[in-house]
């Protein structure tokens, strides 16, 4: 009996009726990604938040890549006045942190922006800056091994291998003192 009172609906009334449920899934979206950066992947793993433990997405968890002095300041100071060695190089610590969203905003890692800033998805500027002098050491970098490899002593390549005038194997320059 259903199925006769779904037959005498009018044609014009369906329409509506799709019409509403078009308008129901298309729903704003809030950020262009969604939220994730998986390109193209079904799906990806999980990692665990620092901070709460949260199991989130790989690619919508907040990554933070953190160098910090194994010692402080103070203690660096007291370790170089005791230490043996001239230049004691104080070993640095070295973690890739992950938050989940909640978790980095609470600890202010990443902060909500208005909605026309959402729109701007460049790079912040201190971030612009640390590009540009990463690839100006780059380019010095490359000019001096290009002005290492033309004239000299020796025909070969003295920088670099076993070869050359001794020293510290890759790099080159006068050994180093322990």
């Amino acid at each position: 009996f259903l199925c006769a009172a779904f037959e005498r609906v009018s044609y014009p009334s369906t329409l509506a009726i799709k019409s509403q449920w078009i308008s129901i899934f298309n729903m704003p979206k809030k950020r262009k990604n969604g939220g994730k950066n998986r390109h193209n992947r079904g799906t990806v793993g999980f990692v665990r938040c620092d901070v709460s433990g949260r199991a989130v997405p790989k690619d919508k968890a907040i990554k933070r890549f953190i160098v910090r002095n194994l010692v402080d300041q103070s203690g660096q100071k007291d370790l170089k006045d005791a230490s043996f060695y001239e230049r004691y190089i104080v070993p640095k610590m070295y973690y890739k942190a992950c938050y989940c969203v909640s978790a980095a905003i609470h600890q202010r890692i990443v902060r909500p922006r208005n909605r026309q800033e959402r729109k701007n998805r460049n790079p912040p500027p201190e971030v612009l800056k640390r590009w540009a002098q990463e690839a100006k050491r780059q380019r010095e970098r490359e000019a001096n091994q290009i002005r290492g490899r033309r004239g000299g002593r020796g025909g070969g390549n003295q920088r670099g291998g076993f070869g050359g005038r001794g020293g510290r194997g890759r790099g080159g320059g006068p050994p180093r003192r322990f």
